[in-house]
């Protein structure tokens, strides 16, 4: 175990929320050119005492609504998207029995459109991210914010209001790892993961058992840390800091490979998926 002392356990539901489509050579080095879908999962997670928290929030209507002109219609035809009814996670979350209002807050990664495509529906959240993610989000508008994968009508109005900046909460190191008590009984951490954007966060918990690690576009799949495979050149492009991305895959690899107990899950990785539903 990553923690000395066992975490209070909360229930975690992983939720595919659409996905999009493009080259597996892509995520990792050494893939193929072949086309592939990359899902888009949200974590779920309750809290005896604190309620519901979600992990990011995926796609939703919201995506394809802020995708309909120049320029942010070419981040959508870039890395075409498909959301299946079933897929909304409106839907999913209600047949969890979960109302939007029930979600007391949001742990964003980073404010790519892919995971903050439904903040919108959940107005009473509060927002808990890195305070660098949110100010850049905050700050592009048109081309300049389409290059960085930010879609500014995604992001709330009254976001400044709602955002609870993570390095306000006590610190915890773990493993080597910086990372944040949001609920004051190290339930939910929050992981410091820099390199894909400013601000990126992960997410450690203990459910059903096991230790998990949510760590949103810090590995693509699960392939990239197990094997050490940073993503293609082709994405360097969209990488806020290129060492530090590279850096934080070989944590995660380093972590993997000294804690048979941890199931560490990429946003996007349906092997991850998989595996942490095998295990329940």
């Amino acid at each position: 175990m990553l923690l000395s002392e066992p975490q209070p356990e909360v229930t975690f539901h992983w939720l595919r929320v659409g996905h999009c489509k493009g080259p597996e050579a892509m995520a990792r080095q050494g893939g193929r050119l072949r086309i592939v879908e990359f899902p888009s999962y949200v974590g779920a997670i309750h809290h005896p005492q604190h309620g519901w928290t979600l992990f990011d929030t995926g796609y939703s209507q919201h995506f394809f609504d802020a995708t309909r002109r120049v320029p942010e219609l070419l981040y959508r035809t870039s890395l075409p998207v498909t959301l299946p009814e079933h897929e909304h996670l409106s839907r999913q979350l209600a047949a969890l029995d979960i109302d939007p209002a029930d979600v007391r807050r949001i742990v964003v990664s980073h404010f790519h459109g892919d995971h903050v495509g439904g903040l919108l529906d959940h107005p009473r959240a509060r927002i808990i991210a890195g305070s660098s993610g949110a100010e850049q989000a905050l700050s592009l508008r048109g081309f300049n914010a389409v290059r960085h994968a930010i879609l500014p009508a995604l992001l709330p109005d009254d976001l400044r209001d709602r955002l609870d900046p993570v390095d306000g909460f006590p610190t915890v190191r773990v493993g080597g790892l910086r990372t944040w008590d949001l609920l004051g009984d190290r339930s939910l951490l929050a992981v410091d993961l820099p390199g894909h954007m400013p601000g990126h966060l992960g997410l450690l918990f203990t459910s059903g058992g096991r230790q998990v690690l949510l760590v949103g576009d810090a590995a693509w799949t699960s392939a990239s840390f197990r094997d050490l495979k940073p993503p293609s050149r082709l994405a360097k492009g969209i990488m806020h800091d290129w060492d530090s991305t590279v850096r934080t895959l070989g944590v995660l690899h380093d972590l993997d490979a000294a804690h048979d107990d941890l199931l560490i899950l990429p946003a996007h990785c349906p092997e991850g998926h998989a595996a942490w539903y095998a295990g329940r």
